[in-house]
């Protein structure tokens, strides 16, 4: 009885940690989705092609996350490490060079979206009127690449050396900034012009140089546990590697879960500019159900990584345990409360009713899914913490391309259940990947992953 009392008070003070870290990343990454989602609304008002440019658009845009994340994931990796086994100063230096790294990486990707975002769009089928306005957002949003991965990068590093805190507090000013130009460069209010999604576009490139200028005078009053501005040389190649040999796994999984749902969108696409729009629709809608899993992955992260660099490996694993069964309890509650409310929150994005009727549909279906991705998340992220990016590469290569999209096809053609069945085989991958990554961490073998 007494070791029971002893093991419950230990796993007490695990969710306790647990929800400390996660309560600032839900609460910033539902401030961001958010903001996304009013965005969506509000273009939402210039018809289903304005909302379909974006959604699409917006797709694109979302592949260079997948470099960002690849930065992101070594350097949360690291950071946790060098935190957990009380190196502060290196873990402000591998901030520092992420950073570096991370602008490096931005120009590429900037003169892809400049350069070739009308020949992108065009290869998916999208119509012509969805090119060409996705193509502006697309052009203008990239603009900003250099700004959105010191937003991205800085929260990461904060948030691996467990200050969740700092990154939610940006995250509310970007947030806001964003809204409000938004609201006046598309309608055109308080004398500006009404851009409609151009004005989308430009108010939220500007929102991130707004976050890039917060949080380098928060590092610069050296308010944070990282210090940014160490004596370090500029640009060191070894630590780059480290960052890069950890995160190329999450940046080829990003790659080919993006690559996967463009093609995956493309199926939608067959079924018409309402189908996408509504696809789109529920696809925010799902960013929001999300949060809370974002928010348990960053905890399982941060917790798993510090443990193991204070060589504490049974409260590694149990961060891991405890981040899962506390996300799947919210998520389940998220999945069902959508469900019920699916018709009056697609009427807030649109009022075509052939839109409204399919996206009630596609909410619904998502709902089912949801407390896969919270199994997914949670157990992705400790992999990550520990440095383990390969299997949930391994997770999301197979349930994308070896049950997503054949499924799709199958039962949307092949069976003969249209755009139904193409949603259908997106919910049964979920918990394909959520199997997949809950084999590996209860194998135990990413204790042993040298970072």
């Amino acid at each position: 009885m007494r070791t029971l009392h002893i093991l419950g008070n230990k796993n007490k003070g695990i969710r306790n940690k647990i929800f400390l870290l996660a309560w600032p990343v839900i609460l910033t990454n539902l401030l961001n989705t958010l903001t996304v989602t009013v965005d969506m609304i509000m273009v939402g008002r210039l018809g289903p092609v304005a909302i379909a440019s974006v959604g699409l658009g917006s797709q694109v845009v979302f592949i260079s996350f997948a470099v960002m994340i690849a930065v992101s994931a070594g350097t949360v990796a690291l950071v946790a490490r060098y935190i957990g086994a009380k190196e502060n100063k290196m873990a402000g230096y591998v901030l520092q060079q992420s950073l570096i790294l991370g602008a490096i990486l931005s120009i590429p990707l900037m003169l892809i979206g400049l350069f070739f975002s009308d020949d992108i769009l065009s290869l998916l089928g999208a119509e012509c009127g969805v090119v060409t306005t996705g193509a502006v957002y697309i052009k203008i949003v990239f603009l900003a690449s250099i700004f959105t991965f010191t937003n991205f990068l800085s929260a990461a590093a904060l948030r691996g050396a467990g200050d969740t805190k700092t990154p939610l507090y940006v995250s509310g000013i970007v947030s806001v900034v964003n809204i409000m130009l938004n609201y006046m460069l598309i309608f055109g209010k308080f004398g500006f012009p009404a851009l409609g999604v151009k004005g989308a576009a430009i108010g939220t490139a500007l929102s991130f140089v707004v976050g890039t200028v917060v949080y380098i005078i928060i590092f610069l009053k050296g308010k944070t546990v990282l210090n940014l501005f160490s004596n370090g040389r500029i640009f060191e190649l070894e630590t780059i590697r480290r960052i890069m040999r950890i995160g190329t796994p999450a940046a080829t999984e990003q790659i080919a879960i993006q690559i996967g749902f463009i093609i995956y969108v493309m199926i939608v696409i067959i079924f018409g500019t309402n189908a996408l729009a509504a696809h789109q629709i529920g696809m925010r809608i799902q960013s929001l159900s999300f949060m809370p899993g974002f928010g348990f992955a960053m905890a399982s992260a941060a917790l798993v990584g510090q443990n193991l660099g204070a060589k504490k490996i049974k409260e590694a694993e149990q961060s891991g345990w405890q981040s899962m069964q506390l996300c799947v309890v919210t998520m389940v509650a998220i999945s069902a409360v959508l469900f019920i409310i699916a018709r009056p929150v697609a009427c807030i994005f649109v009022d075509d009713a052939e839109t409204v009727n399919l996206s009630v549909t596609w909410i619904r279906i998502l709902a089912v899914g949801i407390p896969a991705i919270g199994i997914y998340f949670t157990i992705a992220g400790a992999l990550r913490g520990a440095g383990d990016t390969r299997w949930p590469l391994y997770a999301s290569v197979i349930g994308v391309y070896g049950c997503r999209l054949p499924l799709a096809l199958l039962l949307g053609f092949y069976a003969g259940l249209g755009l139904y069945g193409v949603w259908i085989a997106m919910t049964v991958e979920y918990y394909i990947r959520s199997i997949l990554v809950v084999y590996r961490f209860k194998s135990g073998k990413w204790k042993h992953i040298k970072v």
